[in-house]
């Protein structure tokens, strides 16, 4: 396995190499908008336009301009904000924990719910409580995130004159409280579609291993329910909830996206938008190739667990 491993990682620089090349040229053709004239103003004159591109390093040739970033990269410098002139990594570190924080809790609850219920579902087959929590995994699968966030907003404050937390980012250390309110009632309605569909998963593979023969023979020899369920049952079903977990995190950055939209969150989400909206080429390189890297990594670890989960799974 550490063959495996190593053989994996050394796959990331030049699939960081290949997205690095890919961003920055699609954001240098001409459709993708010239950040000059987004930052220009009515009063801006040509003169001002040519010398705000010369200070940008916009004025060179496309080949040039990358490799004066990539040198910058390999030296650990990601350029500065093309407003604001302030360093890329220092404004994604300061929006990083709230991001990392909606994503944590986010998956936390939906790992929580997903398959406390799918257990649930499976083992009380056909019973009242089985119909009940398929027609929510058809519900939560069904109505969109940000439909849900929206109405967290709005029908508390109709109902109970209650007005949710919106904007900024208080650390948990800081303030627990604050912290609590402003993100576990959101990140709980962002895990519902995730919970909705890990349940579903959870109950599939739960109801294949309740048929085994191994099973049966656990409940043969007097083992208790929850040695049954949970040490056999649930051990045996995991490898499609892991796999699930992990791509569920990849899809939770861009469902943060939406949160800290909606709520005014100074995250990674408002972040990014906004540089795209501002054609802030800097931000949107470094954020690209941070996600790539995020999702190279997330993999590699979902299928190094497989072998900790099964010992049947061997790399080679």
């Amino acid at each position: 396995m550490r063959q495996y491993a190593l053989r994996r990682l050394a796959y990331l620089p030049l699939i960081a190499a290949l997205v690095s090349v890919i961003t920055f040229f699609t954001l240098r053709m001409p459709w993708a908008g010239d950040p000059v004239t987004y930052m220009s103003t009515q009063n801006t004159t040509v003169e001002d336009q040519e010398r705000l591109r010369k200070e940008l390093g916009l004025d060179k040739p496309v080949a040039v301009q990358f490799g004066l970033w990539l040198g910058d990269v390999l030296r650990g410098d990601f350029g500065e904000t093309f407003r604001g002139r302030q360093p890329v990594l220092d404004e994604v570190m300061r929006r990083f924990p709230a991001t990392l924080e909606i994503m944590v809790l986010s998956l936390g609850f939906t790992v929580l719910f997903g398959v406390t219920f799918g257990v649930v579902s499976a083992v009380r087959q056909d019973s009242f409580a089985d119909y009940g929590l398929r027609v929510f995994a058809v519900f939560g699968q069904s109505v969109p995130d940000f439909f849900l966030l929206i109405l967290l907003i709005v029908l508390p404050s109709i109902w109970w004159n209650y007005s949710h937390p919106i904007g900024g980012h208080v650390s948990i250390f800081e303030d627990p409280i604050r912290n609590l309110r402003l993100y576990v009632p959101p990140t709980l309605l962002l895990a519902v579609g995730g919970s909705a569909l890990m349940m579903r998963v959870t109950r599939s593979a739960m109801l294949e291993v309740l048929r085994q023969d191994y099973m049966r023979t656990a409940r043969a020899k007097g083992l208790g329910a929850y040695a049954v369920i949970v040490r056999h049952g649930l051990r045996n079903a995991l490898i499609p909830i892991i796999t699930l977990a992990g791509n569920h995190l990849v899809a939770l950055f861009f469902g943060a996206v939406i949160l800290e939209q909606v709520f005014s969150i100074n995250g990674l989400g408002q972040f990014f938008l906004t540089s795209a909206a501002q054609r802030d080429f800097p931000v949107m390189q470094f954020l690209v190739l941070y996600s790539a890297l995020v999702v190279m990594g997330l993999n590699l670890v979902v299928d190094l667990s497989y072998a900790l989960i099964d010992p049947r799974i061997k790399y080679s």
